[in-house]
């Protein structure tokens, strides 16, 4: 069976490093070797090539768009000839749909759905076209693979038809190796004391709206000036010298560290007292995920879609309202006071591995139902 899965490029984000994570878990579990998976990328080269699994065949299409793109990606899906074609995301989807005519009657389209249709930062505007494009094009797949129950939701109220057609295949976020990594040894001054540590990890980009973690930080340092606060920020991004700013504005300085990217987020945070989240919006995040899993409490916005569902409506952790920074400094003395259960946490991060994903996968790539 040919399986083929469309991605735009392999450069930094959550949507390539799932995929990966994916791909390699597929074909850890595929025993009978029935799957033969290639992976198609519109662009060259990026961080996460190297993530690639050595048993899935790689084809880049060189980076090419418009017409040319077109050309190319037709030619490439005609030669490997698909039982299966998987699009990582809606804009590939609507790429490659232009060849379905071209391709075996019986190929069968997915898409994997990872945010919520209208998302907040959007202008009316875009989320209508948004909007429209999903209600126009997802109906045509013949499942639409949202990654949470929340995500799920907002496409199925859309339409009938896809009522029928999104289901839920959680995130493969868990790899085997997490506690080891994260059990290597990490320096940072800031775990050098007695020091309480938020750790944050995400791209520094609108979607995660630092600037009300940052002023939620500074309410609480504010508010507890006995208490030895630090704010660990892991990841890069557009909106990096615009936060430093902030945090000068601010007066935190020399207790907030924008660390930049690492490979490895997992030592950090489980030498953390909190994981903190202050995103917008969400689907199925990751690092919050990884965190429970590792055992670390968590604090996050109460944003659409994923935490409430993750955290069991709170029961796993606290929730907050979204651009609240003083609900938000509230929130982490909360938890800060709260005795969890560390062997609870790490069971609900553990149900989120790449191993029960992927045999979700598998069982629908082989019985074409979940």
């Amino acid at each position: 069976m040919n399986v083929v899965f469309y991605l735009d490029d392999l450069f930094g984000g959550g949507v390539q490093r799932r995929t990966m994570r994916l791909l390699q878990g597929i074909k850890d579990n595929d025993t009978e070797n029935a799957l033969n998976v290639h992976l198609i990328v519109n662009q060259p080269g990026g961080e996460n090539k190297a993530m690639v699994p050595k048993q899935v065949t790689y084809h880049t299409l060189g980076g090419v768009s418009g017409k040319q793109l077109k050309s190319e990606l037709g030619a490439q899906l005609i030669s490997l000839n698909p039982d299966i074609v998987v699009c990582c995301m809606g804009q590939q989807f609507i790429q490659a749909l232009k060849h379905r005519a071209r391709l075996p009657k019986d190929c069968r389209w997915y898409v994997i759905q990872a945010v919520p249709v209208k998302l907040i930062a959007y202008s009316w505007l875009k989320n209508k076209i948004r909007t429209l494009a999903i209600k126009l094009f997802y109906p045509q797949a013949d499942k639409v693979l949202c990654v949470s129950d929340d995500v799920r939701i907002t496409v199925a109220n859309l339409s009938s038809a896809l009522q029928k057609k999104a289901h839920t295949i959680y995130n493969p976020v868990v790899s085997e190796n997490l506690l080891t990594l994260a059990q290597e040894h990490v320096e940072h001054p800031f775990f050098d004391s007695n020091n309480i540590v938020l750790v944050a990890a995400g791209r520094l980009n609108v979607q995660k709206d630092y600037g009300t973690m940052l002023q939620a930080f500074a309410l609480l340092t504010q508010q507890h000036p006995d208490k030895p606060f630090k704010l660990l920020i892991l990841g890069n991004g557009e909106l990096e010298e615009q936060l430093k700013t902030h945090i000068d504005a601010l007066g935190i300085a020399d207790k907030v560290d924008l660390y930049g990217f690492t490979d490895n987020p997992y030592k950090f945070i489980r030498k953390a007292d909190l994981f903190v989240m202050s995103s917008l919006w969400e689907g199925l995040p990751n690092a919050m995920v990884e965190s429970l899993a590792i055992g670390k409490p968590v604090v996050s916005c109460d944003c659409v879609a994923g935490p409430r569902e993750i955290l069991k409506d709170g029961q796993l952790g606290t929730l907050v309202p979204m651009q609240n920074p003083q609900a938000f400094a509230d929130g982490i003395i909360a938890e800060l006071q709260q005795n969890r259960d560390t062997q609870a946490l790490q069971a609900r991060g553990w149900e989120f591995s790449v191993n029960n994903a992927a045999k979700k996968y598998i069982a629908l790539f082989k019985n074409a139902e979940l």
